[in-house]
């Protein structure tokens, strides 16, 4: 099994290269717009609806580029999750046990819910 450290830092490469290349997608294209439940729980019912309108309307307008940005915000998350997995000291303090939960979840969150919006929005296309 490899080292610790070399794992650490093949997974560094992988997020450096995977944010790259999110980067310029999102550069390239017009930006893949994403409200999650916090912020549309903030919104008032109109605005939540037209937030919602306009994710929908820019993910059928390009659905492949769309389902890309998220396969690779998924990706970039996991790798996150990876990486803070190895990164754990091995008796941490009960305050930053509790943060590298917090910190796990909100990756782990991160990654499904954008896999799952990319198989979304590649489900929902009609014309195979």
């Amino acid at each position: 099994m490899p080292e610790k450290s070399s794992e650490l830092i093949r997974i560094s490469r992988a997020l450096n290269e995977l944010d790259s290349v999110l980067g310029n997608v999102d550069r390239e294209h017009a930006e893949i717009p994403f409200y999650g439940p916090t912020l549309l729980a903030s919104l008032t019912s109109q605005d939540q609806a037209m937030a919602l309108r306009a994710e929908q309307a820019r993910y059928e307008e390009n659905p492949e580029e769309s389902a890309v940005h998220f396969c690779l915000t998924s990706a970039i998350a996991l790798l996150e999750v990876s990486q803070v997995l190895l990164n754990r000291d091995a008796d941490p303090s009960p305050q930053d046990r509790e943060r590298q939960w917090k910190t796990l979840v909100a990756y782990t969150k991160t990654a499904g819910r954008s896999a799952y919006r990319a198989a979304s929005i590649l489900t929902d296309q009609k014309d195979y």
